[in-house]
């Protein structure tokens, strides 16, 4: 029997695993996949808390100050990232734009492009879904003091795939940069580029931006800035963040069981007693004290949509479910992003109807809980990080 089972892999889960962890606790995680971290840029939004606070049953109104601690708490878990509570900070997006953000990789941070005259975009050859043109107009529209230049790089150990007209995925030339031959690469090209007289900082698409230590190395031998971009999906950011704490799962002596979902839980009195897996068609009942439920919405498949009515897929709690009409803005405001389930200040399960607590062992956490807008309101990373600790410290 574990003290804790964390249902769900992604960022909210695995916070609370490794908090639950850290306070001596027996945890299991049980995860489908990677969560949508694989899908997000390795940025995180936390928003405007203190407005965001006072919005009845918003997730940060039960959170209170845990956001704030949750933020100190994932720079501390990651010194690969920077922030400053209060403030945001500015990062790349894939096509050049500034985008505001919480917490970031430091290679990410673009603050040095604010000092900058000359700014150099280095264009790995093949790199898929990156538009050399458009970035470099965009870099000229943000920094319009500066003079934007591309420089296209010919890595000759992607010889093959050009040649075949296979462009190569961000992933694949992030982990190419991490090896012996990418590095020897990567530190030829930025030494190019440093030294001729019209550089003064380095856009570079398709670095690694957490976790390679050399990629570090030559990086901290450059007198220039560089600056990473983030990436469309998958990124390897979001995939090197969900390795970076998977690693300190299992090194604080977690389990985690990746690829296998969970089909039912058995409640007896309002208490979950056991979780039921089923692999290579044999079920498996998992017991534990308490459990967290952090499947995410429907993205994660936390929440399922079908023409008559929208359920939770682990417990089949009831939920609040707004009207399920987009917007006419689709940019704007979404009715559905809010749906999910109700909670009280533990986290746990109640009915929307009557507030009523359904299971006293059960902390929601993350995507799967309602009343907010995680595109809307910019502050997707906050909720799932301060909610994530929250249901930790809970367990």
């Amino acid at each position: 029997m574990w003290d804790g089972l964390v249902i769900g892999g992604g960022l909210a889960g695995l916070i609370a695993g490794i908090r639950a962890l850290e306070r001596g606790k027996k945890i299991l995680i049980v995860s489908e996949g990677v969560g949508s971290l694989a899908f997000a840029g390795g940025v995180l939004d936390f928003g405007r808390v203190r407005e965001l606070r006072r919005l009845e049953k918003h997730p940060y109104a039960y959170v209170g100050e845990m956001a704030e601690r949750a933020f100190s708490y994932f720079l501390q878990l990651n010194p690969a990232y920077t922030g400053t509570w209060g403030r945001r900070g500015s990062v790349l997006t894939p096509l050049g734009t500034l985008r505001e953000t919480e917490l970031l990789p430091r290679r990410l941070d673009a603050s040095p492009l604010f000092k900058a005259n000359k700014i150099v975009v280095a264009v790995p050859g093949g790199l898929k879904d990156f538009f050399p043109e458009i970035v470099k107009a965009n870099l000229q529209k943000e920094f319009p003091s500066g003079n934007v230049r591309l420089k296209k790089l010919s890595v000759e150990e992607f010889a093959d795939w050009r040649a075949a007209g296979k462009s190569i995925p961000g992933t694949v030339y992030a982990e190419f940069w991490g090896t012996e031959r990418g590095n020897t690469a990567l530190k030829r090209h930025i030494c190019e580029i440093a030294g001729e007289a019209d550089s003064e900082a380095i856009v570079f698409p398709g670095l690694p931006a957490i976790g390679c230590p050399e990629v570090d190395e030559v990086l901290a031998g450059i007198s220039l800035p560089v600056v990473g971009m983030t990436s469309f999906p998958p990124s390897a950011i979001g995939l090197a963040l969900y390795e970076s704490l998977t690693r300190r799962v299992k090194a604080l002596g977690g389990e985690l069981l990746i690829g296998v979902g969970v089909e039912r839980v058995e409640v007896e009195s309002a208490r979950a007693r056991r979780a039921i897996v089923r692999s290579k068609g044999k079920e498996t009942a998992l017991t534990a004290e308490t459990f967290v439920l952090a499947t995410g919405g429907f993205l994660g498949r936390g929440l399922v949509a079908t023409p008559d009515d929208v359920r939770e897929t682990v417990f089949g709690l009831p939920l609040h479910v707004p009207p399920l009409r987009g917007g006419k803005d689709f940019l704007g405001e979404q009715p559905y992003a809010r749906a999910g389930i109700e909670v009280d200040r533990h986290l746990r399960p109640c009915d929307p109807a009557t507030g009523e607590v359904l299971l006293e062992n059960v902390f929601a956490a993350g995507r799967i809980l309602a009343h907010w807008d995680p595109w809307l309101e910019h502050c997707g990373g906050g909720v799932s990080l301060s909610s994530g600790l929250l249901a930790g410290e809970l367990l």
